[in-house]
This record gives structure tokens, C-alpha cells and sequence, in this order.
């Protein structure tokens, strides 16, 4: 399916994938226009029509023409093993402001047909499909007259998908397919895990997300299925928010609108400058501080959000607007789409000249939640969350005079306080005692989730009230029955742990697990004897 010939996708509604659902979720129909930034540089006139073409920035292959593919390029390579490859093609610059400028006008083409479009990034659009596919007929009948607009308007190679939810979407685009309502689930299962890459691909989050699909695959993580039937808790605990995004994705539960409440109050930031506003330079700073002003309200509200709404108003009363999807994409990249957006408004290179000088500039966010949801781990998430984590820090400890802000550092050792080192932000982050050194008598995995920074002394007592002791050859002196006032329902150990056993300040202790009840519910605490004295090193929640 392409613009040189208008197609009929593939409805799959047959079989498994076509039974009736007694539960719809959110449709979705996206628009993908292959290898645009080739598209976009051959239309700038930075290379010539029908020949190979690469677009690259000063490190790798960002994209490439059928006619490089077909040579053996592809993206990712080294600028110097594609022209190796194919020595008569062109070399075109990497330019995100170029390839969102041009795609403006497939955007605004896009918008006249469907209402609602929302911007992933430059050559692949989303739109909702159920409101246009009822005018229609149907989604066939969809997919059709938009591929026939696309055509005759921008003679570009274009391909259109109709399915429940993002991933699916974008799938379905790329083999050209409508799927069933409700059936985007069993759409996904087979597919290869590395099709999540499809949803960040140049967003913030495509590093995070590339380690996340590399640890997956060495666990036998192969496709979105195996991803999907993983249980929620297990994939929250272990990869965080990034693996609880990738499952969602998987099950296409991303398609499914909450019943949740509204918030009361809108996130919206505006500027209506003194003079009006002709030139991009004037413009792209006015974004910068609007996206500063719009996170900073969100930051005081605990809010994060998913879409972003660029509106401005021209001198002659004319609105523009456009919507820009969020995933993976943080506030720097904000900014960028933002400047994109003015860029192709103002210089009329969009296809759409404006009808006057910008007099009002806003920017609203959309799809609010709780910052939680779609954040990232302070420590451990790698990539631009690390950095941004690090910048905070440095300026936090500058403030607090240089000894504010500690790390910390993981390191060998036998019980919880020692394992955990924390060092002054600044100084070489290394542990004291190497991990990989086996370590007999440490308190086993997992690790207590609160650590006292004082042990708390505590009375593990009978049932007669006197004080449990522990004899050498490690026997009680009777079964536990109370910790201060809890209820003792069970117990590990007891099992002895001597450091420095050669040296005058050696140290025996002995190590217990006890679960008590503890208010409505239950708790585990590690115990540990020292000189005759019971005290908290651990709880486990």
C-alpha cells in the first residue's frame, strides 16, 4: 500500500482475530509516511529525486531511501560502512526541525479528514478512528479515502493501520491492516518484543527501553505475548516504570479509557507578547519559558501528562493549533517539538501560510496524571533520567556547601547497615569491600526494606515473659511469643555471624527472622543478639 496506488488494507476480522468483543477500547487509526526524513530532505532540495539517498547526523545513518536499503544500507550504521556500501548515494544532514516542518503539511492535510490529530513525531500521526469510520462506513472505507487524499495531495508513500490502542496502531500501519475492535491483544501476542521499540523511537525513553528488551530477551522474553501474560506486581518490582509502560503496550490496555475523575483545575501557560511575533527566534523563546512555566505548575501538583496542545493566535484573529504526543519525550524534547510547531507555522513552509504576526501563544497539557505513573526511577533507570538526576544533585549540593547530598554505593558485607555505603556526591563512588566475595552467614536475600540507622533495642520475650536467650550450640531457650508487644507467629534461625573474628574488637552476633502481627496486618523484622541485648537491624513490608 503507497501513494503511487491506492490500496485496500487488510481487514482481519476472520477467525480468532474477528469474533465480535463485548469490549472496545480506544481506536485508533495511524498514518505512517516510511523514511520521511529522505522525503523531507529531497523536498528542501538537499538531494536529488530517485537517487540513494542517507540522511545522517555527525555519528550514524539516521535514515534511508528504498533504493540505499536495497544496496545494504541501513540505519544505525556508521556514516563511512553506508557509503562503503553505496558510494553513488547522497549524503543528506540529520534535521528534526526540516522533517517536522515538512510533515506539517500532511498534519494539517490529515486534520481536514479526521479531527483530533495528534503528532508522534515527523511521518507518523495518530488520529481517533471510531467517529470517522462511522461517517464512512466502516474502517475500510476509512483507510481508503485517506489513502486516496494522501495520494492525489502529497504524492508520498503512505501506509494506514486502524486498531485498538498505540502499539497496535502503529503495527498495523506497517502491514497495512485494520484489526477488530478488541482485538488488538491477539494482534500483538506474536509479534517479536523488539516491536516496542516502534512506540519511543526518538523519544528520551529509547535507551531505557533498548536495556529493558535486551535484559527480557536473556530472561526468554521473546515476543509481546510472553511480555503481556508476565503477572503486574513481578513487572513493577523488577523493571520499574519503563516495564510497567512495555506491559500496558503489550496487552493493549493503553486503548482503554479509565472512569477516572477530572481534575478541577487545567495546566495551561500563555504569552501575549507586547509587539507580535514574526520571527522564529522571538518565538522559539517564548516556548522555551511557556514549557518552564507549564512543568513548573505541574511540578508543584505532583502532575505529569501525555499530550501537549500548541494553540497561537495570529494579529488577524486566525487560531492555529496542533497536538504533539509525549511518550518518552522529556523537557528538553518539550521545548524542541514546541520551536518545531512555530517554525512551520511561521515560515509558511508548512503549506500554511498564517494570516499575520503571532499575538497569543499557549500551551496546554493534556492527558494529566499522577507524576508516579509515568516517571522514572531516581537511581538505577539509566540515560537521560540519570542525568537529569545528577544535574539536581550538583546544584542541591552546591547550595548545602558541598557535604549535602550523599550516593549511595553497594558493597560486600554480612548484615544490612554494612551493605549499603553512602558517599559524598563528588567523590569516587566505590564500594569498601567488593560484592562478588562470598560472605558466609549474611542475612540472605531479599534485603529488609527499612533499615534503622540505629538498631532499636527490642524484648523478644516467652510465654512465661522472660527474656528468649540463645546458647551456644544456637538453641533457644524457648519458643518466642512476644516482640515488645506483638504476637510472634513464627521465626527462622537462629544462625551466627563472628567478624574480625582474629582481631581484639571481633564481634559475634546472632541473626533471627520473626513475624509478628502487627496492627491489622503482619510484619517481619531481623532480629539480631549482641552482648545479651535483642534489637531491630531490619523490617521487611
Amino acid at each position: 500500500m503507497n501513494g503511487g496506488g491506492v490500496a485496500t488494507a487488510e481487514l482481519v476480522d476472520g477467525g480468532a482475530l474477528g469474533r465480535s468483543a463485548s469490549c472496545t477500547g480506544r481506536r485508533l487509526a495511524a498514518v505512517w509516511l516510511p523514511d520521511w526524513p529522505v522525503v523531507a530532505a529531497v523536498g528542501a532540495g538537499e538531494a536529488p529525486a530517485g537517487a540513494p539517498v542517507m540522511v545522517a547526523d555527525g555519528r550514524c545513518v539516521k535514515a534511508v531511501s528504498a533504493s540505499a536499503r536495497a544496496a545494504g544500507v541501513r540505519r544505525g550504521m556508521r556514516r563511512r560502512s553506508a557509503a562503503a556500501l553505496c558510494p553513488d548515494g547522497v549524503m543528506a544532514p540529520a534535521d528534526p526541525v526540516r522533517d517536522a516542518r515538512a510533515f506539517e503539511e500532511v498534519a494539517i492535510l490529515v486534520h481536514t479528514l479526521i479531527p483530533g490529530v495528534e503528532l508522534l513525531r515527523p511521518g507518523l500521526l495518530l488520529c481517533p478512528a471510531a467517529g470517522a469510520s462511522r461517517y464512512h462506513g466502516g474502517d475500510g472505507e476509512l483507510v481508503e479515502h485517506l489513502l486516496t487524499q494522501l495520494t492525489v495531495e502529497t504524492g508520498a508513500e503512505a501506509w494506514v493501520g486502524i486498531a485498538d490502542g498505540l502499539l497496535a496502531a502503529i503495527l498495523a500501519a506497517r502491514d497495512g491492516l485494520v484489526v477488530a475492535p478488541g482485538r488488538s491483544r491477539e494482534y500483538l501476542d506474536p509479534r517479536p518484543l523488539r516491536d516496542l521499540g516502534l512506540a519511543l523511537q526518538g523519544t528520551a525513553h529509547g535507551e531505557d527501553l533498548d536495556v529493558l528488551m535486551d535484559l527480557l530477551g536473556r530472561l526468554g522474553i521473546k515476543t509481546l505475548g510472553d511480555l503481556a501474560r508476565l503477572p503486574a506486581g513481578n513487572v513493577t518490582e523488577r523493571f520499574g516504570s519503563v516495564g510497567v509502560w512495555a506491559r500496558r503496550l503489550a496487552r493493549a490496555e493503553d486503548a482503554l479509557t479509565a472512569p477516572g475523575h477530572r481534575l478541577p483545575m487545567e495546566f495551561t501557560a500563555i504569552h501575549q507578547p507586547d509587539e507580535p511575533m514574526n520571527r522564529v527566534d522571538q518565538a522559539a523563546l517564548a516556548a522555551r519559558a511557556l514549557a518552564e512555566n507549564l512543568h513548573a505548575q505541574l511540578a508543584r501538583h505532583g502532575q505529569g501528562y501525555s499530550r501537549l496542545k500548541v494553540s497561537a493566535t495570529t494579529e488577524a484573529g486566525e487560531r492555529l493549533e496542533r497536538t504533539w504526543r509525549l511518550e518518552g519525550v522529556d523537557s528538553d524534547g518539550v521545548t524542541d517539538r514546541v520551536r518545531w510547531q512555530l517554525e512551520g507555522w511561521l515560515t509558511g513552509r508548512s503549506g500554511l501560510l498564517p494570516t499575520g504576526a503571532l499575538t497569543r501563544l499557549a500551551l496546554e497539557a493534556q492527558e494529566v496524571h499522577p507524576a508516579g505513573v509515568g516517571g522514572n526511577r531516581l537511581w538505577g533507570s539509566g540515560g537521560h533520567a540519570v542525568t537529569r538526576a545528577a544535574r539536581g544533585a550538583e546544584r542541591v549540593n552546591t547550595m548545602l556547601g558541598g557535604r549535602g547530598v550523599y550516593q549511595p554505593v553497594v558493597q560486600g558485607g554480612r548484615e544490612p547497615r554494612g551493605r549499603v555505603r553512602l558517599v559524598a556526591w563528588g567523590d569516587e563512588a566505590m564500594p569498601l569491600r567488593p560484592v562478588e566475595r562470598p560472605w558466609p552467614g549474611a542475612v540472605p536475600d531479599p534485603a529488609p526494606t527499612l533499615v534503622p540507622p540505629q538498631p532499636w533495642p527490642v524484648d523478644l520475650l516467652d510465654s512465661r515473659g522472660r527474656m528468649v536467650e540463645v546458647s551456644p550450640h544456637l538453641e533457644l531457650s524457648a519458643r518466642p511469643a512476644v516482640l515488645d508487644k506483638d504476637p510472634v507467629k513464627g521465626w527462622a534461625g537462629p544462625w551466627p555471624v563472628l567478624d574480625r573474628w582474629w582481631a581484639p574488637e571481633a564481634s559475634r552476633r546472632v541473626y533471627m527472622q520473626v513475624q509478628v502481627e502487627h496492627g491489622a496486618g503482619e510484619r517481619t523484622a531481623l532480629l539480631a543478639l549482641e552482648a545479651g541485648r535483642w534489637s531491630v537491624e531490619g523490617v521487611y513490608d
